[in-house]
């Protein structure tokens, strides 16, 4: 399969998804990695895994509505250059714009949204003030539409599930899957014995406030009161703009006695030379990497009761949770490591059992590769686009179709009351695209006549005349343009199902709703009720590797003929659908 993936920072491809994309390419993948940025070191890095690298405009942090529209422009027409099987988004912006353009671009892409955090716009610090509940509608809109149509998606925490369904970015029916977050290499970061001495407290971040920097600096002193000879350090790279520090803020930490040690691209180092790492976030983590690297090397980790963050420490055991925002309580708890260096061993091997148990990435890698359906399965074809990928175009059809044959549905509506009586409609669950349930709506065509014991009788015993006239010319099929003009099903695909009679086929099953149900389709043109089950779903199956809008085309004109002349079976085509089964299983 080939293999879209959409991020907002080259260097992340690497750093945070290097292990993922390369299980890709080791399953036989075609992988191509989007970002906005390209540093020669990190392509030279994407080109050695055997990664196609292309270019996307994206402001990351800017709110800019015409950068941002020109970045949807771009990741659309990327996404029909492409036109992959999967696409991969992770972080806000990849994840929103990359939904809408997998929409926009038709195609038979699946859509896989990874949240790793919902960020500030989600997190309840600060005042609640107009602008800010409409940005996060705005946002949750957006999130909305972009995860309307994934096959799934992914969550660090069991938090930011919870709020996605809260503020309605995820309905219920929609799939959302808690992973690990990226999980951590235990053999790239190995155990490293706690350095003997005076205690070294380390913070690895951005230097942003709400990674709770501030909290660091000003619990440094109280601790070092008590504790002359403890160290604090902090690790990681500016970041512009008010959300960070100025060059004369972090020249004043020196001052009071904090080490700021600039930025690295190799954290291992510095891991390897410290005692406890601290994490006081007050920004809504998804699963910090830097906490989980810190597990991996060894250390016991303080860090803040928050979603993502408190995920990562069991009590008492690999670490301690201070509230957010709180710097005695995180004064406290460093001094109480300071104090007890037998504590922060036992701490640190707690750490680095957890880390291999709960958070190795090969365990994280095996569980995405699963959900997405790229384990095991051979290289294919990128495939022609169909009918049923233009989506938007579909349902408006449908929707001017409802409109134009409104007097038909009328006077059947009539003649259906008139020689069956209510209900008109005849409503029943099944089973739609990735196997999501939807009522469909035809007219009725039988009767409610009972046996003597109260129960039904047989179908064909209850079918009418005039029920016969409606199945003959599919004209019961007609409000069936309904279920189109709501997306939940298409002018062509293989028919809705029951949902246990789907279940029941097992991974064929799951196979035959990769695609939308169709109003006719390549079984039904080709014997339909004529045939045997097992006819139909070969035949089904070969359409879904087959399809093309040549082919659909010919199925609505053979629908006409049919409804002209009657069904007739196709041997040669059934002959076909069963040699392409024997050649999968081969």
């Amino acid at each position: 399969m080939k293999v879209l993936v959409l991020a907002s920072l080259a260097y992340s491809l690497v750093n945070f998804r290097g292990a993922l994309l390369r299980e890709m390419i080791a399953e036989g993948h075609e992988v191509v990695a989007c970002a906005p940025d390209a540093d020669p070191a990190t392509l030279a890095e994407l080109s050695a895994m055997g990664v196609r690298f292309r270019l996307v405009p994206m402001d990351r942090t800017g709110t800019n509505p015409l950068r941002d529209l020109r970045t949807l422009y771009a990741m659309t027409a990327i996404l029909r250059a492409e036109t992959p099987d999967i696409v991969l988004a992770y972080t806000q912006k990849p994840i929103v714009y990359g939904g809408i353009a997998t929409r926009l671009a038709g195609g038979r892409a699946r859509f896989f949204a990874m949240v790793s955090g919902l960020g500030h716009v989600y997190s309840e610090d600060g005042p609640a003030t107009w602008s800010r509940a409409t940005l996060r509608r705005l946002t949750s809109l957006l999130y909305r539409v972009a995860v309307g149509r994934a096959a799934a998606i992914f969550v660090f925490n069991a938090d930011d599930a919870d709020e996605m369904r809260r503020h309605g970015i995820a309905g219920p029916g929609r799939r959302i899957v808690q992973v690990p977050g990226s999980g951590i290499d235990t053999v790239d970061f190995r155990h490293v014995p706690i350095p003997e001495g005076a205690p070294v407290f380390l913070l690895i971040a951005r230097l942003m406030r709400n990674k709770g920097i501030r909290e660091f600096v000003e619990a440094a002193a109280p601790v070092r009161d008590r504790h002359p000879a403890a160290r604090f350090q902090i690790l990681g790279p500016h970041e512009p703009g008010p959300a960070g520090f100025a060059a004369e803020e972090v020249d004043a930490w020196r001052a009071r006695g904090i080490e700021y040690l600039g930025a690295t691209r190799d954290v291992r180092p510095w891991l390897a030379q410290a005692s406890v790492f601290v994490l006081p976030s007050w920004y809504r983590e998804g699963l910090p990497r830097t906490i989980l690297e810190a597990m991996a090397t060894g250390r016991p980790i303080i860090t803040t009761n928050m979603p993502g963050c408190r995920e990562t420490v069991v009590p008492g055991e690999n670490g301690l949770l201070v509230p957010p925002r709180d710097v005695l309580a995180l004064a406290h708890a460093m001094a109480q490591l300071a104090a007890d260096p037998a504590l922060v061993r036992s701490m640190g091997a707690h750490s680095r059992q957890l880390a291999q148990q709960r958070f190795r990435v090969d365990k994280v890698n095996a569980q995405l590769l699963g959900e997405m359906g790229l384990t095991g399965a051979p290289p294919m074809p990128c495939r022609r686009r169909a009918l049923s990928d233009y989506r938007f175009a579909e349902r408006g059809l449908a929707a001017l179709a409802l409109v134009a044959v409104a007097p038909l549905l009328l006077l059947l509506a009539g003649a259906v009351t008139l020689t069956l009586g209510r209900p008109i409609l005849f409503r029943q669950r099944r089973a739609g695209e990735g196997g999501r349930a939807f009522e469909l709506i035809k007219f009725r065509s039988m009767s409610d006549a009972g046996a003597g014991s109260g129960r039904p009788l047989p179908d064909e015993a209850r079918l009418t005349c005039f029920g016969r006239l409606l199945r003959r010319s599919r004209l019961d099929e007609l409000p069936e343009l309904w279920n189109i003009a709501r997306g939940e099903m298409s002018f062509v695909g293989p028919r809705p199902l029951l949902p246990e009679t789907v279940d029941a086929m097992g991974e064929r099953g799951k196979r035959r709703s990769e695609v939308r149900p169709g109003l006719t389709g390549w079984a039904q043109v080709n014997g339909n009720a004529l045939l045997g089950d097992a006819d139909k779903l070969a035949l089904d199956l070969w359409y879904i590797d087959n399809r093309s809008l040549a082919r659909d085309g010919k199925i609505i004109l053979r629908t006409l003929t049919m409804l002209a002349q009657g069904e007739r079976i196709s041997d040669l085509n059934i002959g076909r659908a069963y040699a392409r089964a024997a050649d999968r299983r081969g």
